[in-house]
């Protein structure tokens, strides 16, 4: 059974889309963070948790619609898997800020911002791929990127824990910024979910 948003659909397309767009505010407001001053830290990762909160009510209304919607149960589980694993990009960006700053990290290695750009990235074509979800597939490209930022990431995360393993000069900065490193990859293993979700619904449509 393939994954068709059809015309009388168009309201699962117009969630989704304003699912994403939290993405993409998400992974600004985490790089507004690099650099900032304590206070400005806090007052953006509150921002970024307000974000995060209206991406969780985004999705919450994605699966309302669902249930009072007739779509097939194939159908079903793909419009949730794709709200679902955007959902939770937000959740751990907003996870990242709050290591930020309860770890005060006012400035971060060169790595950490490395990661961050690939957060701004991964939201961008998500962003760009959702409107596709009828097309399905079109969604092949998407797919293709995202998996390959997954993998830029896992390189950049190793690069920089081979820098702070090196420069680290205490024991609790070297926990705290490998703690962060990890939170960091963890969003965008976050995004590779979306392009699995973006996979299967390319696939069942070939």
């Amino acid at each position: 059974m393939a994954f068709r948003l059809r015309p009388h659909d168009a309201r699962f397309g117009d969630l989704l889309a304003a699912l994403s767009g939290h993405l993409g505010d998400g992974a600004q407001l985490l790089a507004e963070m690099l650099g900032g001053d304590p206070e400005e830290q806090q007052a953006t990762a509150q921002r970024l948790l307000d974000v995060d909160q209206d991406a969780e009510a985004a999705a919450h209304a994605v699966l309302r619609a669902l249930s009072a919607a007739f779509v097939t149960p194939f159908d079903r589980v793909d419009i949730y898997r794709v709200a679902w694993s955007m959902r939770m990009c937000t959740a751990r960006m907003s996870a990242v800020a709050d290591e930020i700053v309860l770890f005060e990290i006012v400035e971060p290695p060169a790595g950490v911002t490395d990661l961050v750009q690939l957060v701004v990235r991964a939201a961008e074509v998500t962003m760009q791929a959702v409107p596709r979800l009828g097309r399905p597939r079109l969604l092949v490209d998407p797919w293709i990127e995202l998996t390959r930022l997954g993998k830029q990431a896992g390189q950049a995360h190793r690069r920089l824990l081979a820098d702070i393993t090196s420069t680290a000069k205490e024991p609790a900065e070297l926990v705290r910024l490998t703690a962060l490193a990890q939170s960091l990859l963890r969003v965008v293993n976050s995004f590779e979910e979306v392009a699995h979700a973006f996979q299967t619904v390319s696939v069942k449509e070939g």
